[in-house]
C-alpha cells in the first residue's frame, strides 16, 4: 500500500535546487529526462519523481489556491506508510529545500491534507508528518 505526497514549489526553482535538497539522503537509480528526474530513496523505500513541464501552474492544494504564487515544479513521493519511519527521507528533503532556497512550497496528500508549508512565515510542519 502506498500513498503519494505532492510537493508544489514556486516558479523560479530549478531542478538543480531539488537535486541539492537530496544532500544527506541516500538515493539510487537516478533517471533524468529533459523536464525532470526520478530517484529511489532506499532507506525508506520511497520513489520520488520530479517534473517541471506542467499543464497547470496554479497551486492545487486545498485552502492555498490563489496564494499569490505560481507553481514551477511538482514532485511526487510514493511512500509506504506501513513501514517504520516512512517520512524520514521526505522530511530531510523538505528541510533541506527550506534551508537552501527561498521559494514557497507546499507538501500535501491528495492536495488535501497539508503536511508541510513554507510561506512568508517560514516552514510549518504538520503533527502527522
Amino acid at each position: 500500500m502506498t500513498m503519494t505526497l505532492n510537493l508544489e514549489v514556486a516558479q523560479g526553482v530549478r531542478l538543480e535546487d531539488i537535486k541539492d535538497s537530496l544532500a544527506g539522503v541516500e538515493f539510487s537509480n537516478l533517471s533524468e529526462v529533459e523536464d525532470g528526474f526520478s530517484v529511489v530513496l532506499p532507506n525508506t523505500h520511497v520513489l520520488m519523481s520530479v517534473k517541471t513541464n506542467l499543464e497547470d501552474s496554479n497551486v492545487l492544494t486545498e485552502d492555498l489556491e490563489g496564494g499569490g504564487w505560481s507553481v514551477g515544479l511538482r514532485a511526487y513521493f510514493d511512500v509506504d506508510p506501513t513501514l517504520p519511519n516512512p517520512f524520514d527521507d521526505v522530511k530531510k528533503i523538505i528541510r533541506n529545500l527550506e534551508e537552501q532556497t527561498s521559494f514557497e512550497f507546499v507538501l500535501s496528500f491528495q492536495y488535501e491534507s497539508l503536511y508541510a508549508h513554507r510561506g512568508l512565515n517560514g516552514l510549518e510542519l504538520s503533527d502527522d508528518f
